[in-house]
């Protein structure tokens, strides 16, 4: 090969960058959460939502009342019920969330000027004093500390938000700063970020926990994303709280949102089911040029452990902008390099212009960036991380079938790989080796008692593996159908029925499935062609009533 030819070849690829991409029909595999709020709250809005893509719903309880949020609920069930859709539900405490008190018409700041922050619940806020629910802010914030105010799910715009730094202790309870640009404070609400200061407000407050045995507990919540995650025992707590109240099925995202989150975080992450790394807040304790690594190694933990990894704060702009900016589509395809399971919309959904538009933005993004995932290299990265390679190679049971089954669908180029679960757990162990096919994964229904009545489990399961990336889940029926004797046949005529239904195969592709037969897990690769799916019709015709009910359980 002469020197022009791979000029030539280089630029046959820049060139191919204009062209539509491929695979049109296939939707992107990175989930998408979006902030329930004032612009996405209406059914038609929701229902357009999760037609974009939303796959769980986030309602942040440091603002709005439980009937609020319990009426953004019930509209979200009823867009569920319309579209025939999945949709998980997270409650977001508030936590040690400081906030600015007596907030009754816009602060106007301006570049160099002093301006008091005061711990006096008592004092109005206003463009010389900032109240705030922080005991003592005086003992904590020493000359020289950063202090960032701004609306709540602040955009960053220099214009609705400023950084402060702290000049003099007036006493325990006031400090004197410095402002360091114009600004018009103004919105719901007014938040503080502290740089680099220990809160001493607990991570669950009285309001958190009433919330949670109230609101949390009636709802059945799938997810409860504990805010300002300072340690393992901040975990812990959740889940003893959850267990109390019945929770025992809701699972904890713990939100690495400060620097004492970041220093404990393998506690952390060992006690949750995922991570949500809080760029926002965590961009202030550590610095700017410190954040993509921050970024990187948080990422490449979860993806170790089988954890959801969520990333938030990425198209911050498109709150008043139906387009992002060049760094902010740029970000979005890193999240996805980097190894997002899932984006969080956080201003954008809850009280931007164009929520639907921000939704259809990062999923066409993630789109590419899937394209372009070195699959292969991550698959070889944690093989050998986790001492799957070489004579003395040890992998757990789950593990191996997991790590092949992503393997076989490589070698054999399948179009799908099928899996069937009644916890969740093979899902995502298999998307933990991040395929580069969907994972369509059947959860069976069991049967379950709380001592007073029976019910089928399986809804909140399916909807849990919904923040992994591939996973898309099914509820099958109980029992899955009515010939038990061949309910291993059945089972993949099911599953496969379910995947032409979701455009998710065609005539003359390849699926692998893992499958438990007779008592041993067993690893196959199928010809759709093969798969008679047509004596299943007349079942699913007649179970339609069942396969309603199902589905109305798995959204209420």
């Amino acid at each position: 090969m002469n020197s022009i030819e791979p000029i030539r070849v280089l630029n046959q690829k820049l060139e191919s960058i204009l062209l539509p991409s491929g695979r049109k029909e296939r939707h992107a595999m990175t989930k998408v959460i979006c902030t329930l709020g004032p612009n996405s709250r209406d059914v038609k809005v929701l229902e357009a939502l999760l037609d974009a893509g939303m796959t769980a719903a986030r309602f942040d309880f440091s603002w709005g009342s439980r009937q609020y949020h319990q009426e953004t609920l019930n509209n979200l069930r009823q867009a569920c019920r319309n579209k025939r859709k999945l949709c998980g539900v997270i409650m977001d405490t508030k936590g040690p969330e400081i906030a600015v008190l007596n907030v009754k018409k816009p602060i106007n700041l301006k570049e160099g000027q002093k301006i008091n922050i005061s711990s006096d619940p008592g004092v109005e806020a206003s463009s010389e004093t900032i109240p705030v629910n922080f005991p003592d802010i005086g003992k904590y914030l020493k000359p020289g500390c950063q202090a960032f105010v701004g609306q709540y799910l602040f955009t960053g715009s220099e214009t609705t938000s400023t950084y402060l730094t702290v000049e003099e202790a007036l006493s325990d309870s006031e400090v004197v700063c410095i402002c360091h640009n114009d600004a018009r404070l103004e919105g719901v609400m007014l938040t503080v970020h502290l740089s680099g200061v220990s809160n001493p407000i607990p991570t669950f407050t009285d309001d958190d926990v009433e919330d949670i045995l109230t609101w949390g507990k009636k709802n059945e919540i799938d997810f409860l994303s504990v805010s300002f995650c300072k340690s393992a025992e901040d975990v812990l707590y959740a889940r003893e709280l959850l267990d109390r109240c019945g929770l025992t099925n809701t699972e904890i995202l713990s939100k690495i949102e400060n620097k004492e989150g970041l220093l404990n975080f393998e506690g952390i992450l060992e006690n949750s089911y995922g991570l949500i790394l809080s760029r926002g807040n965590l961009g202030i304790d550590v610095p700017a040029e410190k954040m993509f690594l921050t970024q990187k190694l948080l990422l490449a933990q979860c993806n170790m452990h089988s954890k959801a990894a969520i990333i938030t704060r990425v198209v911050d702009t498109m709150t008043d902008t139906p387009r992002p900016t060049r760094a902010e589509a740029t970000d979005v395809a890193n999240a996805v390099l980097d190894g997002a399971d899932a984006i969080m919309l956080g201003a954008e959904t809850l009280r931007g212009k164009f929520p639907v538009e921000s939704v259809l933005t990062v999923l066409n993004i993630c789109k590419e960036a899937e394209q372009a995932y070195n699959h292969s290299s991550h698959y070889k990265k944690l093989m050998s991380a986790l001492g799957g390679y070489g004579d003395d190679a040890q992998l757990s049971k789950t593990e191996s079938l997991a790590s092949s089954a992503v393997r076989a669908a490589d070698k054999t180029q399948a179009d799908l790989i099928i899996c069937f679960t009644q916890s969740g757990t093979s899902a995502r162990m298999i998307a933990k080796y991040r395929p580069p096919v969907p994972i369509l994964t059947i959860v069976i229904p069991t049967l379950v008692s709380d001592k007073i009545k029976w019910r089928f489990s399986g809804g909140a399961q399916a909807r849990q593996t919904l923040l992994y990336r591939g996973v898309v889940p099914v509820l099958g029926e109980p029992l899955m159908g009515p010939q038990r004797s061949n309910l291993d046949d059945y089972l993949l005529q099911f599953a496969v029925q379910k995947a032409k239904e979701l455009n998710l195969v065609s005539e003359g592709n390849y699926a692998v499935v893992t499958q438990r037969i007779g008592g041993s897990d067993v690893l196959k690769i199928v010809l759709i062609d093969e798969i008679d799916t047509h004596a299943l019709n007349p079942v699913l015709k007649n179970q339609r009533t069942s396969s309603q009910t199902a589905l109305d359980m798995m959204n209420n």
